[in-house]
């Protein structure tokens, strides 16, 4: 099996490769016009690994929440591909993805991922065996506060949000919130791929036809008129 992974739900474009053994390349990079560098960047990772386009047999991608532009544009890249080679597509949530980043800690994990105007897309997280303790939604910075501070743990917030709201997360839980470092907060693809492999052992698969992003909440423009959300 080859798995390749995309991600492009934030700020960070990013690739990997992965078999059965794990990791075999990635490539990351922290840059907003995925438009422009993410099939270039897939076409230099497979000919790293000295793999063809041919040999892939899944494709793994964010689903979202996250960047509407940019979940449509890795949506786009993997639908296409899949429906070229024929092979099957594999979810993932953005925000298990990036708690995936940390999950050798042992207690509850919060990504949390900017969706502007004082808002986050969030969760919460078992670390370990990954238990969802709290849906992703939307939510303010200061409802995903309050929702955190029920629980009696200190909670690790990972993501890109903790760059924008990590002083309000302190004002409100103090020594309670733990903060991952800056290269856990950037999405990885191979975070991604990992996953993605632990659903394709529970079959959980879709034809390109079927798959499509998880926005969440209307974009700014269906709200501002009147459309309907994915």
């Amino acid at each position: 099996m080859k798995l390749l992974a995309i991600e492009s739900s934030s700020r960070t474009a990013g690739v990997a490769l992965l078999d059965d053994n794990g990791i075999i390349g990635e490539y990351s990079i922290n840059y907003l016009k995925h438009s422009v560098i993410l099939m270039p960047m897939i076409d230099e990772l497979l000919k790293r690994c000295n793999v063809s386009v041919k040999d892939i047999t899944h494709i793994a991608v964010s689903e979202g929440p996250g960047s509407f532009t940019g979940l449509r544009i890795g949506a786009a890249t993997a639908k296409g591909l899949a429906h070229a080679l024929n092979i099957p597509v594999v979810g993932v949530s953005s925000l298990l993805s990036l708690a995936y980043n940390v999950s050798e800690f042992d207690g509850l994990i919060c990504p949390i991922l900017d969706a502007l105007n004082g808002q986050v897309y969030g969760m919460l997280v078992r670390g370990k065996d990954f238990e969802v303790i709290e849906k992703q939604d939307v939510y303010s910075i200061e409802e995903i506060s309050k929702i955190v501070d029920n629980y009696s743990d200190k909670v690790l917030f990972v993501g890109e949000g903790v760059n924008v709201y990590k002083n309000i997360i302190h004002e409100v839980l103090g020594d309670k919130a733990l903060f991952a470092k800056d290269k856990d907060n950037m999405a990885r693809a191979s975070s991604l791929g990992e996953l993605a492999l632990l659903k394709i052992k529970r079959n959980e698969i879709m034809s390109f036809f079927e798959f499509k992003p998880i926005y969440i909440r209307k974009s700014a423009a269906e709200i501002r008129f009147g459309g309907e959300g994915s």
